[in-house]
C-alpha cells in the first residue's frame, strides 16, 4: 500500500492526537488528520517533495505499530462506499467572500471546494446572497474522493446572530442500489430536490440549478453531471420540434414540444438517439439522446431546461415538475446514522 511524503509527513505528528481526539469517528479504513494538529509550516519547505512510502515504512517509525497495522487490516472490503483515504477538517468564520474564506484557511483550490460547498448549500441558501461575514462553516472534505468530483464530505452551516438564515447540515452517503453518493439530512432525508419526472435516470449530482448567477447571465435550466453516453430521455414525450442549433455553445441538441406552450430542451448530448430527428414523434420515456461534453462545456453533463412558448421565458423545472426528496430506511438509515455521528464526533460534537 502507497502513500505520499505529505501524508507520511502529516501524519506522524498528530497520529497520537488522532487516536485519542475523534472518540467513535470513521471507520477502520479512514484516516482523520485534523489542521490544528499539524504545527504552523510543517513541513518545511525543503521537505515538500513527493515519494512513494509503503504501510511497514510508517509503522518502523511509530512506538505502537499494532493499532496502526490493525486500522489497514480490518479493512470491511464489502462496505457498499468507500471513503477517502485523506480528510481535512476545518471550522471557520465567514469574512468576504466563501472563496477568500478558505483561501485564508489555507485550503488548497479554494475556488473548487467553494464550488463543491455550493453544491451542498443552495438547497438551503442562496449562497450568492445569504451568506454573511460572521456566519461559521464546519466542512469535512476529501482530497480525492473515489466516487464522484465532490470533495465535501460533511458541512455545518451556522448563520450569525441576526441573520435570516437558518442552520443545517449535510453527510456523503452512498444509498444501496444508487450507482453515486448524495447528500443527507442529520435524519436521513436526501439534500437535492429530484424532479417528479426526471429526464436522467442515473447521474452523479445536480451541478447547476435554475438562476444560478453566471457571469452576465443567469442560469436557465438544471444540469446534471452524468457519465458521457448516459441515456437521456423525455418526460412528457411530443414532437421533436428542432436539433442541432447553435451548436457552439448548445452542442448536440434537441427541442421537444411537449404540449400546452411548453418545450423541453436537451443541450451538450454527445449523440442524439436513433430516429430523433425535426418531426419525428416521441412518447413519454423515449430516449432522446446521450450525456456528453459538447458545445460550451466543460465536463459531461446534461442541461435540462424547460421553455414557455407564449412568453419565450424559461421555467425552472422544479417548479413545473414538482419535486420530491427521499428519505433513507432500515440499515440504509442505520449506517448513514453511524456516519453522521462520526463527523459529528469529529467535529466536536456541536449540536443541531
Amino acid at each position: 500500500m502507497k502513500r505520499h511524503g505529505k501524508l507520511l509527513l502529516a501524519i506522524l505528528p498528530c497520529l497520537s492526537t488522532f487516536l485519542s481526539s475523534c472518540g467513535n469517528g470513521p471507520s477502520q479504513n479512514e484516516i482523520v488528520i485534523r489542521a490544528e494538529d499539524i504545527p504552523p509550516n510543517y513541513p518545511p519547505d525543503s521537505l515538500r517533495q513527493e515519494f512513494d512510502v509503503s504501510l511497514e515504512d510508517i509503522l518502523a517509525t511509530v512506538e505502537d505499530p499494532s493499532s496502526v497495522r490493525e486500522a489497514y487490516e480490518q479493512v470491511d472490503s464489502t462496505a457498499p462506499a468507500p471513503v477517502p483515504e485523506l480528510w481535512h477538517i476545518l471550522v471557520m468564520q465567514l469574512n468576504g467572500s466563501l472563496v477568500s474564506s478558505l483561501e485564508r484557511a489555507g485550503v488548497d483550490d479554494p475556488e473548487v471546494v467553494a464550488a463543491h460547498c455550493t453544491r451542498c448549500m443552495w438547497w438551503n441558501l442562496d449562497p450568492w446572497s445569504d451568506l454573511i461575514a460572521g456566519d461559521t462553516l464546519w466542512l469535512l472534505y476529501s482530497d480525492s474522493p473515489p466516487e464522484r468530483e465532490n470533495r465535501v464530505v460533511a458541512l455545518k452551516y451556522r448563520p450569525v446572530a441576526g441573520s435570516n438564515a437558518r442552520s443545517f447540515s449535510v453527510y456523503s452517503h452512498h444509498k444501496r442500489g444508487d450507482n453515486f453518493p448524495s447528500f443527507f439530512y442529520p435524519d436521513g432525508r436526501e439534500v437535492p430536490k429530484m424532479l417528479n419526472s426526471m429526464p436522467i435516470r442515473s447521474f452523479e449530482e445536480i451541478t447547476g440549478i435554475f438562476g444560478e448567477p453566471r457571469g452576465e447571465h443567469v442560469h436557465r435550466g438544471v444540469d446534471f453531471k452524468a457519465p458521457e453516453g448516459t441515456p437521456v430521455i423525455t418526460t412528457r414525450g411530443g414532437a421533436v420540434s428542432r436539433t442541432d442549433w447553435n451548436l457552439e455553445y448548445n452542442g448536440r441538441c434537441v427541442e421537444v414540444d411537449i404540449g400546452g406552450g411548453y418545450r423541453e430542451i436537451f443541450l451538450h448530448l454527445s449523440d442524439l438517439a436513433q430516429g430523433v430527428t425535426p418531426g419525428s414523434s416521441l412518447e413519454r420515456g423515449d430516449t432522446v439522446g446521450y450525456v456528453g461534453n459538447t458545445g460550451r462545456s466543460y465536463a459531461p453533463h446534461l442541461h435540462y431546461q424547460i421553455d414557455d412558448s407564449n412568453s419565450g421565458y424559461s421555467i425552472d423545472p422544479h417548479l413545473f415538475h414538482g419535486y420530491h426528496r427521499r428519505s433513507l430506511e432500515g440499515s440504509d438509515l442505520e449506517a448513514f446514522r453511524a456516519f453522521r455521528d462520526s463527523c459529528e464526533s469529529c467535529f466536536g460534537g456541536e449540536g443541531e
